[in-house]
């Protein structure tokens, strides 16, 4: 089945995660979408990590199901295909740097000049305009300027600490996704088509701000606590292996602690108010529970906790995922043989839609300009391929 977004039509000019895992993931649900790269190295990651022939893991799972085209927007003739292809666009997606898409004549004028009803996205790093507006960005930079490093610290730890993944990138990408069908409905609606920015920055900062921002909301509140409920969380030691919980209720507090054989009775701990009074009596009990699990394996104490109440999750290392039981019964990941790389493992569209479910049309990313003749045909140039390729207006 083709999914809810069927009949979607995307052209997606952006590079490396932010913009291509936003239209990858409207993909996912259904939607077609064009994916214009520069010849002769096209999106950057195609080249980064475990990469074959131009088809990185990356760039594999963010593109998947796309059609390549190798269009060189400098050229006019590149332009004028380029115009072509959103004009019968429903969604464009770029990220370039304030004033690229202008110069490149692929801005929300440009584009809202040919196909007014065209919902564009226009993801920038740090904003249209402001002081960093016009730096190169990456990950890395986001990151530290949104708090997201600093807020990795602990007690006694201040040194800054990067999330060890491209976070803000994939953040962005999944507000932007949303951004996208919220104006895809706005439009149904009959509001019309309309120009979308978003900025790494800002979506980072909502992120984090949800909840690891406790002193810079409740600006008159108690600031003595950590700026982050989840701020001392740890992974508990164990015997062979490591667990993660969370036991803020009372059942999960004494849960734990008879887990663990560690006596909670106390009534200065009975519930979270009284623990809330007496801190160094609730610490006291979390350090004994600490104290006691490196004795205790993890299939005991995976029996342990499950029988008290407590939420956990034992700690898999990325190798292992694939292969977790609840992952196995979720059917989370699929295979298939990629023509160009061979076998790719990789996860399916995460969200099930019962009333219009979504299969990927095509599993496979594209190579480089793999539908470049195709696409171009299609605005009715099918006549003059040789001579754009040979001008270099195509690759």
């Amino acid at each position: 089945m083709p999914g809810p977004l069927d009949g979607i039509r995307i052209v997606d000019f952006s590079v490396a995660l932010t913009g291509p895992l936003c239209a990858g993931m409207l993909v996912d649900q259904g939607a077609d979408c064009v994916k214009v790269e520069q010849s002769p190295v096209g999106d950057l990651i195609r080249w980064l990590g475990t990469s074959v022939e131009g088809i990185s893991s990356m760039f594999q799972v963010a593109n998947r199901g796309k059609r390549s085209v190798a269009l060189d927007l400098r050229q006019d003739e590149g332009r004028a295909i380029a115009l072509d292809l959103v004009a019968g666009a429903d969604v464009v997606v770029q990220n370039f740097r304030p004033g690229v898409a202008d110069r490149l004549g692929v801005a929300y004028a440009d584009v809202a000049a040919v196909n007014p009803d065209v919902v564009y996205a226009d993801i920038t790093g740090f904003g249209p305009t402001g002081p960093a507006s016009g730096r190169r960005v990456y990950d890395t930079a986001i990151q530290a300027a949104s708090g997201l490093a600093a807020s990795q610290t602990g007690i006694n730890d201040v040194q800054p600490r990067l999330l060890k993944q491209l976070v803000a990138d994939k953040i962005t990408a999944y507000t932007a996704c949303q951004a996208v069908t919220a104006a895809l409905l706005a439009r149904a609606n009959g509001q019309g088509g309309q120009h979308l920015e978003l900025a790494m920055l800002d979506a980072c900062i909502a992120f984090l701000f949800v909840d690891g921002a406790d002193h810079e909301i409740l600006l008159d509140g108690d600031h003595s606590g950590p700026q982050c409920v989840a701020a001392n969380n740890t992974p508990l030691e164990l015997a062979d292996g490591f667990a993660c919980i969370a036991v803020p209720n009372d059942t999960e507090f004494h849960g734990v602690a008879a887990a663990f054989g560690v006596d909670s009775s106390d009534p200065d701990l009975a519930t979270i108010r009284d623990r809330a009074r007496n801190r160094e009596k609730a610490m006291a009990v979390h350090r004994a529970v600490r104290a006691a699990s490196p004795s205790v394996t993890v299939a005991e104490a995976e029996a342990a906790l499950e029988a008290n109440g407590v939420p956990f999750g034992i700690v898999r290392a990325v190798d292992e995922v694939a292969a977790d039981p609840q992952v196995l019964a979720n059917a989370v990941f699929e295979e298939h043989d990629h023509p160009v790389v061979g076998r790719v493992r990789q996860h399916r569209p995460p969200a099930r839609f019962h009333g219009t479910p979504a299969a990927l049309r095509e599993r496979s990313a594209p190579t480089l300009g793999q539908h470049t003749d195709e696409v171009v045909a299609e605005t009715g140039r099918g006549d003059r391929l040789a001579d754009l390729r040979a001008a270099g207006v195509i690759g």
